[in-house]
């Protein structure tokens, strides 16, 4: 079941096989980055933090088809805040880190996207806070990614969506969440390889929502877990 993020993913997806198959072309072929995502929190007077390295490949595809600018392919997974068994943990869902990142770094990409813009994401380093409110976003949620629990991390139908604002409303007095950042890193980073380890049961929920029935699209009145697919978690091999 595909989010509006999902289809604007998947198709980007499918005009970046076109562009990256030749590398070349106007905007000078593939800008390669790999970036982490980290989120920090704030349980019990003491801060705790968690990351994900993730990856992409993207290419600047004018199609007068799709009206798309960029394609990209993403190899990517949720970053996760664990507390270490003093409670349920986080998981920052993902987002379209190509708008993401153009946001920013001050960088056209999307349909803004021009013949700088590969130069200038590879050049693009060093680190960003992710504002609390991107009124600049257009396509996406206004506002951090959705960020889940589970209150069994082996049972998908457990899971609850947690408010940024109020984190102590589900992990208690005291709880808070302080944040998200956003690094660009060496390309020879490591990629964060461990979602699946840890939620086991991903890859049957890979384009289904944890719970039913389905509420797509987006109903925002419904539970998250009706509104979220594996693929909120990981996306690519």
């Amino acid at each position: 079941m595909l989010t509006k993020r999902r289809l604007m993913q998947t198709a980007g997806a499918a005009v970046a096989g076109m562009g990256l198959a030749g590398c070349g072309g106007p905007g000078g072929g593939v800008a390669h980055l790999r970036f982490k995502v980290i989120a920090r929190a704030r349980l019990d007077g003491k801060d705790y933090e968690g990351f994900a390295v993730n990856e992409m490949k993207a290419s600047y595809t004018p199609n007068s088809l799709t009206r798309m600018m960029m394609g990209r392919t993403l190899k990517m997974e949720a970053t996760v805040v664990d507390f270490g068994g003093k409670a349920d943990a986080l998981f920052i869902l993902l987002q379209d880190y190509l708008v993401i990142i153009g946001l920013l770094w001050g960088i056209p990409v999307a349909g803004d996207a021009d013949e700088t813009t590969i130069g200038l994401l590879r050049a693009a380093s060093g680190a960003r806070e992710y504002p609390r409110k991107n009124p600049g976003i257009r396509t996406l949620d206004q506002s951090y990614p959705k960020i889940a629990a589970f209150r069994d991390e082996a049972d998908p139908a457990s899971v609850y969506e947690v408010d940024p604002d109020n984190l102590a409303k589900t992990h208690g007095s005291g709880a808070k969440f302080l944040g998200l950042s956003i690094e660009i890193v060496d390309p020879k980073t490591p990629l964060t390889e461990a979602i699946e380890h840890r939620l086991s049961w991903l890859g049957n929920f890979e384009n289904e929502t944890l719970r039913e029935p389905s509420k797509w699209p987006e109903d925002l009145s419904a539970p998250l877990g009706q509104r979220i697919i594996g693929r909120d978690f990981k996306e690519g091999e």
